[in-house]
């Protein structure tokens, strides 16, 4: 466990008064605030990615539920009349601010730093391990597993303002063994780097396999004792 906590916020442009950058820079200059880091994500553009997200959305919201859904006689009809409003893909998103704040652990909560950006704190995330830190700090320049496979546009370091060097933070930053462990087993590598993925598949099937057995033996046990 760190002896850091980590907070993610994200800020949209003009929310905050006309200049959103020195509201932030305010918000971080709190002596509980160790370490930060913000970039201005302004060269984002709606893609198929994020449609797919919009439209999983969408059946997640008819799923629970809402006042207004009676007035359509299917899913699909909810569905099809809100695809077809903007935005499309291709058009430009909104400008958001994502920063990043480390604070030494019990320095300060997340109700904090949602007072000191003015925010309700259910849009604070608090990361109370290095290395989930250091993969919010991947998300400022969208470097993260997930900003790459939706294609999302990648920033250079030097957009980044910090009061470290959080590149070396993530660099530094080592994931725990167990954790790869986990991950060599149930995540087949990139196909660039598949040199025998038939070797891979039966690996990744038998793991499976053999936690279904674990899983079924300590069913039995409880049955029976």
């Amino acid at each position: 466990m760190s002896k850091e906590h980590g907070y993610y916020i994200t800020i949209k442009e003009g929310d905050k008064g006309e200049d959103t950058e020195a509201f932030i820079r305010a918000a971080l200059d709190h002596p509980r605030i160790a370490k930060w880091a913000y970039i201005k994500h302004d060269k984002e553009f709606y893609t198929e990615s994020d449609l797919r997200a919009r439209r999983y959305g969408l059946m997640y919201s008819w799923a629970d539920g809402f006042p207004e859904m009676e007035k359509y006689s299917s899913r699909d009809e909810y569905i099809e009349e809100y695809m077809q409003k903007p935005p499309f893909v291709g058009d430009k998103l909104p400008e958001i601010w994502f920063i990043v704040c480390i604070a030494e652990k019990k320095s300060c909560g997340t109700e904090d730093i949602a007072e000191y950006f003015g925010v309700q704190e259910s849009l604070v995330s608090m990361s109370a391990d290095r290395c989930d830190i250091a993969r919010n700090l991947r998300q400022l320049t969208q470097e993260d597993r997930f900003s790459r496979t939706a294609e999302k546009h990648l920033y250079p370091d030097s957009e980044v303002r910090s009061n470290f060097d959080f590149r070396s933070y993530i660099d530094n930053t080592v994931e725990h063994p167990k954790r790869e462990k986990w991950k060599r087993i149930f995540s087949l590598p990139p196909v660039r780097q598949r040199k025998d993925r038939k070797k891979e598949t039966i690996k990744r099937i038998l793991a499976l396999v053999y936690l279904a057995i674990i899983i079924a033996l300590f069913v039995l046990m409880g049955i029976f004792l």
